[in-house]
């Protein structure tokens, strides 16, 4: 949580539409920007980390299955 943001929320105009609408009520004189930006570089990270995890297990599998084909 970061403690400059009082709100944060978003919704899907329609399912045939490719928006988002997001809503950022910032505590003082932060710029929405700025919550947004980290929580979008947070999410990022997410995503490479579960990315990489995936790929690391499929490795292993793989390496597994190998091994007990020869």
């Amino acid at each position: 949580p970061l403690p400059d943001v009082e709100f944060c929320g978003y919704c899907i105009t329609h399912p045939s539409e490719s928006k988002i609408n997001f809503r950022i009520q910032t505590r003082g004189a932060l710029p929405a920007v700025e919550p947004f930006r980290k929580g979008l570089n947070d999410l990022m990270g997410v995503c490479q980390h579960v990315l990489n995890t995936f790929e690391r297990s499929m490795k292993e599998f793989r390496a597994q299955k190998e091994e007990e084909m020869q």
